[in-house]
């Protein structure tokens, strides 16, 4: 029999056993407290992220009163005032309301400040602007750019009134009057109303003097807190959070703000600091309670332990012997953990299998690790391998690919570890987990750094990459490869007229035709540089990306964007030169600078020649004529 074990080692053990009850509940205390704050953090980056959608949102509208404006004004000023144009204006207002109902009213006010037409049955809410300073700034300005009013009530008192106006000119750029968009805040309030920001939340809009936009904050407990963003608000910049408690209820709000740069407007989300809090009191209250029984468990295991203590001495060389193995598994027990053979078949598979791949321990044990990666990732997980088996290395981390039983694929990543067995055979311990959001986020970002911010099309670097591609594909397979080279014709004038952001509208529109007729997936349309765009056709002839081209043309002047000193057009018009590689003719130049040259000076050609045109250029690479 073992001798007893002195008293001490006994206290000893008690004491060890009580200090992990006390860490376990320290460490679930500083967890818990970390959950707090990570709650916290989400709700401000949650309300940063909805004020700028709803600033994204106010700004789109502006914008659509902006063009909706520049339209109207665009048409009188062309065509005249008279009774009989003023009705056919009044069929296009009432038509370009009917398209967006983002706008309440359309009005045309002539130079004495009296409206002449608008689309409200009964009249205008305001019949003569001749008083208004915005009206004035239009009239002893020449400058077509868009005003922004302050917000007013309507009639009734019961909302808010936006306009957005433009100066309407005529003959010789006289004064001819103003044309105004109106925007009524129940239209916000009703697109803010189904957003959820909890019974205690609010969402308001403001401009840029702190003028309220939305008729809700009228009795908004956020109204009084939130003009303090338009003050020094130290560090607020245009964009951010804060905390703050209104004095009209005393409740505790999480706010996010967000300030326009296109328009004058800044949105202010705000939600309940409580409910934002909700989820993680709930699961804090519950993962407490499972803490402190399983403390309470580990306790009473500890008290019976420390009785046996001193019978199970007697085992210590056995657990010792097992203790790194132990360790290895326990450690990793809520990832999978997986013992393999040298020919890598499984000899051990732990339970959470069945929660990463659908699969039982009993469906995998016994069969190859190798079977189930995917194809491509199996070679280097095989290299892995054999470096263990030679020696080279004693730890190896890999990721790879495989499919679940419900057929959805998946990404895994295993740390490999050779271990020690009693007999001396050779083996490994691979610990595995799942790594797929981690791989979709890395390819989200791989994509988004090959596209151009404005126009969403592939950017330079990805046409440059996906074009030397393409030509040594040509080369090997002897196909024909086509470029279109597309440039906006008299474009710097366009953005004198219109304005950068009317500029990156007509782009934008330009962009979604290219997108639409590269149709086949090895098709790329980019955006070369500046307004110069790049349509790159791999196995089309060089007639068929002409028609492409040409085709090209009258979609864009279909989009009748109006670009008055485009002549004789009016509209925004595009130039395209169009070049072939074509490796079955003899004298043919398989390099890629040749066909960015050649079309190049094609689309030089089509603008010398009158632009609005789609021309092929030549056969055997020339210097430019055109300059």
């Amino acid at each position: 029999m073992a001798s007893p074990a002195p008293k001490s080692l006994s206290l000893k053990a008690l004491a060890y056993v009580l200090a992990i009850c006390a860490a376990i509940l320290a460490f679930e205390g500083w967890r818990e407290w970390s959950a707090h704050d990570a709650a916290l953090a989400k709700a401000r980056h949650e309300a940063r992220n909805l004020a700028r959608s709803m600033r994204q949102h106010a700004e789109d509208t502006y914008e659509i009163a902006e063009q909706a404006v520049g339209m109207v004004a665009y048409e009188l000023g062309t065509t005249g005032t008279d009774a009989a144009r003023l009705g056919r204006a009044e069929a296009f207002m009432l038509h370009l309301l009917e398209g967006s109902p983002r706008l309440a009213e359309l009005t045309v006010y002539d130079a004495t400040g009296h409206w002449l037409v608008s689309t409200a049955a009964s009249g205008p809410e305001v019949e003569d602007r001749s008083a208004d300073d915005v009206f004035a700034r239009h009239r002893d300005s020449d400058t077509l750019a868009a005003a922004f009013a302050e917000p007013v009530p309507n009639a009734a008192g019961d909302a808010l009134l936006t306009t957005v106006s433009r100066r309407l000119e005529g003959p010789s750029r006289r004064f001819a009057g103003v044309v105004v968009a109106t925007i009524d805040s129940r239209y916000f309030n009703a697109v803010h109303g189904k957003v959820d920001v909890g019974p205690r939340g609010a969402i308001t809009l403001y401009d840029h003097a702190g003028h309220t936009l939305t008729g809700e904050p009228f009795t908004s407990p956020i109204a009084s807190s939130s003009v303090a963003l338009f003050g020094p608000r130290p560090g607020s910049g245009n964009s951010g959070d804060y905390e703050f408690i209104p004095a009209a209820d005393g409740v505790a709000r999480i706010a996010g703000f967000d300030r326009g740069a296109r328009y004058p407007v800044t949105a202010v989300v705000a939600v309940s600091r409580d409910e934002a809090l909700a989820d993680w009191r709930h699961g804090a209250l519950l993962r407490g309670i499972a803490t402190l029984v399983f403390t309470l468990a580990i306790a009473g295991l500890g008290l019976r332990a420390t009785d046996q203590f001193r019978r199970r001495l007697h085992s210590d060389a056995v657990l010792k012997q097992k203790e790194g193995e132990f360790r290895l598994l326990a450690e990793s027990a809520s990832d999978l953990v997986e013992r393999f053979a040298a020919d890598g078949t499984r000899t051990y598979i732990s339970p959470a299998v069945e929660r990463l791949t659908g699969e039982t321990p009993g469906e995998l044990l016994g069969r190859n690790a190798f079977d189930v990666i995917n194809d491509e990732d199996r070679p280097a997980v095989e290299a892995a391998a054999e470096r263990l088996r030679q020696g080279e290395s004693e730890q190896e981390t890999v990721a790879f690919r495989r499919l679940r039983r419900d057929g959805r694929e998946i990404w895994l990543e295993t740390s490999l570890r050779v271990a020690a067995e009693p007999s001396g055979q050779f083996s490994v311990v691979g610990v595995t987990r799942d790594i797929t959001d981690r791989k979709e986020l890395e390819l989200r970002l791989e994509g988004m750094a090959l596209r151009d911010g404005l126009t969403e099309l592939a950017n330079r670097r990805a046409f440059d990459t996906a074009l030397a591609r393409e030509v040594a594909l040509a080369r090997r397979t002897g196909t024909p490869l086509s470029l279109l080279m597309i440039d906006a014709d008299r474009f710097k004038r366009f953005n004198d007229d219109h304005g950068h952001l009317a500029g990156d509208a007509c782009l934008k529109s330009i962009a979604v035709l290219m997108a639409r007729a590269a149709r086949r997936p090895a098709d790329v349309a980019a955006r070369f540089g500046g307004e110069e765009l790049a349509l790159l056709l791999p196995a089309t002839d060089l007639a068929a990306a002409r028609a492409i081209g040409v085709d090209l043309c009258r979609q864009v002047e279909a989009l009748a964007i109006p670009h008055p000193r485009n002549l004789p057009w009016a509209v925004a018009t595009v130039s395209i030169g169009v070049a072939t590689l074509d490796p079955r003719r003899e004298d043919a130049v398989p390099e890629a600078t040749w066909l960015l040259g050649t079309a190049d000076l094609a689309l030089y050609d089509a603008k010398a020649q009158g632009r609005n045109q789609c021309i092929a250029g030549p056969r055997r690479f020339r210097s430019r004529l055109v300059g």
